[in-house]
């Protein structure tokens, strides 16, 4: 009987339900580093305090996570289960879960300053999926778009810039009269060419199988008052005025900028070029390119710390150092040739930077005081993304 007793305890504790259930209430969310795992049914925390992993947290079976999304009150997490066309969301404060289904191919997330709202870009149909996060179900799906690239929510809640990855446009959408959608013609052919010739465009990209290379990403001024919008095919950066959705300037970059990342400072936005190997650097007061750095291949990201640049080059598996004071590369970081790296998130205070590691299932810590480089091994399998609380989050 004893037998018995003992073989069911061992059973209780190693069921998915223990392993897989992160005791989140018991945690301080702002010591917490949440890995997604690509091709794991779950996420992995790490204690930034000691960069050890402490815990597991199960996600849907089969779901290819792609990002995870803090709720600005850190009462709830958001996980993009791509494979299954579901948006999970995660209360904290009792680990329940709910899985809400969306479009094809939901990727990209961002969640309203107020809580209530998450907007997801379904980029494989085509759609975007407006999420009632007190209510927890989608009340709005919008058509339309070209390989919707995710969602940049204005801090009022009103307005959502949607990032058409297979087109020259930006879909803003209105939700204070009932979702109304607008499109914004950006790039080079600013002003010139219209929607349909523009989706004429990218149809004709994907019957010559000619990858098109739209925006990526919609990145605000730390005020909130410009919209960085980088174009890949227009070689371009467009600034558009959040009040009034009007270009007020097409900045030539380098090719294939990727997206614009935001210094803390406000002082400038960094716009990775891959198409060859650069790094723009543009003044965000008056909007004009004041250099242009070496970069890398296959960049992902930017982050920043003690007042330097650490830019990911997935190509070359390195993180390379700018100092913005004197706008000047100052030196790489080389994590190895067994490492593939992904995307990366600073530590709110900006004292560290976490970067996921796909081919070697770590994540490579960067200390910004001295640039020293820690590696946690086994954080799950396939890393993709790496968010923390309050931290700078971004994903590819």
């Amino acid at each position: 009987m004893k037998k018995i007793v003992a073989l069911f305890c061992l059973v209780s504790f190693l069921s998915p339900a223990s392993l897989f259930a992160f005791d989140w209430k018991n945690h301080d969310l702002s010591h917490l580093v949440v890995v997604t795992n690509r091709d794991a049914d779950e996420l992995t925390i790490i204690d930034m305090t000691k960069d050890e992993v402490i815990g597991k947290q199960k996600v849907a079976m089969n779901s290819q996570a792609h990002m995870t999304a803090f709720s600005p009150d850190g009462k709830k997490l958001a996980i993009a289960a791509t494979a299954n066309n579901k948006v999970a969301v995660l209360d904290l404060s009792n680990n329940e879960l709910k899985e809400i289904t969306v479009g094809s191919g939901p990727e990209h997330m961002d969640i309203s300053k107020d809580n209530r709202w998450l907007y997801v870009g379904n980029i494989e149909g085509g759609t975007v999926s407006a999420i009632d996060l007190d209510q927890n179900r989608e009340v709005a799906r919008l058509k339309g778009f070209l390989e919707p690239h995710g969602a940049t929510i204005l801090s009022s809640g009103n307005k959502v810039y949607i990032p058409n990855r297979g087109a020259q446009l930006v879909g803003m959408i209105n939700n204070a009269d009932h979702f109304s959608t607008n499109d914004i013609q950006v790039g080079s052919l600013a002003g010139l060419a219209s929607f349909g010739s523009d989706k004429a465009g990218a149809a004709m990209h994907r019957e010559r199988s000619i990858p098109t290379r739209g925006v990526a990403n919609v990145t605000l001024t730390q005020d909130e008052k410009f919209a960085y919008i980088a174009t890949g095919d227009a070689n371009s950066v467009t600034v558009l005025d959040t009040a009034t959705d009007q270009i007020i300037r097409t900045i030539p970059v380098g090719l294939d900028p990727w997206r614009a990342y935001a210094s803390p400072d406000g002082k400038y936005m960094v716009v990775p070029n891959n198409g060859d190997q650069t790094i723009s650097v543009i003044d965000a007061q008056s909007h004009s390119l004041v250099a242009t750095l070496p970069g890398g291949t296959d960049m992902t990201g930017v982050n920043f710390g003690n007042n330097k640049g650490y830019v990911v080059s997935r190509g070359s598996s390195t993180v390379f150092v700018y100092d913005f004071s004197k706008l000047l590369k100052i030196g790489q970081l080389d994590m190895g040739k067994g490492a593939r790296l992904e995307t990366a998130s600073t530590s709110p205070a900006g004292t560290k930077v976490y970067v996921a590691s796909s081919s070697d299932n770590s994540l490579y810590v960067i200390d910004v005081e001295s640039d020293r480089v820690k590696q946690i091994k086994d954080v799950g399998n396939f890393p993709w993304g790496v968010s923390i609380f309050k931290g700078q989050n971004y994903c590819h």
